[in-house]
């Protein structure tokens, strides 16, 4: 399977907002660490793996962009721990993103790199401290991902933490960053339930199956997501 990551996308930018993206929602993310011989991926060469005895970080994730973004919509994503060649710069790509929103895919990939797709979604609509069950299909209809996630125990709601935006995307053919943070009110979920069929490209991450690591919620995430900038180094 070859899966190419950077993408060079030329659009009007009155065909999405302009940044700086004013976001807030909730996100419900897990994480697994996966030994690199179940990965399937061709990295951009910007990038190398950045493994931890023999295995990569792996993150997904479903969000969803509630009012008070500058767009609301659902958000599915898969990404891995690399680093820039030749570098000590490390955080994660996004080697996967679907949305419903067309300009959230325009601006995306124009303002961040970000490889988005046009997807549809089901998420559960209810609040923030009830069980979480989302479910996205692609373009022809093809399940993506699945998952339910009970929760555990968080901060207090009024606890909110910054958090960097470690993410890192070619965009115009070099590696740009977004200097960006967020804020949230994390929450442990546990139980996290992911069904990822095997013909899905988010099985290409090797997390099919498995059980997370670890699983979280951003809750009531809020920030101002600024326009990429080239990283150097």
């Amino acid at each position: 399977m070859l899966l190419v990551f950077s993408q060079e996308v030329r659009v009007s930018p009155s065909s999405f907002p302009p940044a700086p993206w004013r976001l807030r929602g909730q996100l419900y993310a897990s994480v697994w660490w996966v030994p690199v011989r179940r990965l399937h991926l061709s990295l951009d060469p910007a990038f190398e793996l950045l493994t931890v005895a023999g295995r990569a970080c792996v993150a997904a994730a479903f969000v969803d962009y509630q009012p008070g973004s500058v767009l609301t919509y659902g958000e599915l994503f898969g990404a891995v721990s690399v680093r820039i060649r030749g570098s000590l710069r490390a955080g994660m790509t996004v080697t996967h993103m679907w949305v419903d929103s067309e300009p959230s895919l325009r601006g995306g990939r124009a303002l961040w790199g970000m490889p988005k797709q046009m997807a549809r979604f089901a998420l559960d609509p209810a609040p923030p401290d009830a069980a979480f069950t989302g479910a996205s299909w692609d373009a022809e209809g093809r399940e993506l991902a699945r998952v339910r996630m009970q929760p555990l125990a968080g901060a207090p709601r009024r606890v909110r933490l910054p958090v960097p935006v470690l993410n890192l995307q070619v965009l115009h053919g070099k590696v740009h960053a977004p200097p960006s943070a967020i804020r949230i009110s994390p929450r442990l979920l546990r139980a996290a339930e992911w069904t990822i069929p095997a013909d899905s490209p988010l099985a290409a991450l090797g997390i099919a199956g498995k059980r997370p690591a670890l699983s979280a919620q951003a809750r009531d995430f809020e920030g101002s997501l600024s326009a990429a900038v080239p990283v150097q180094g």
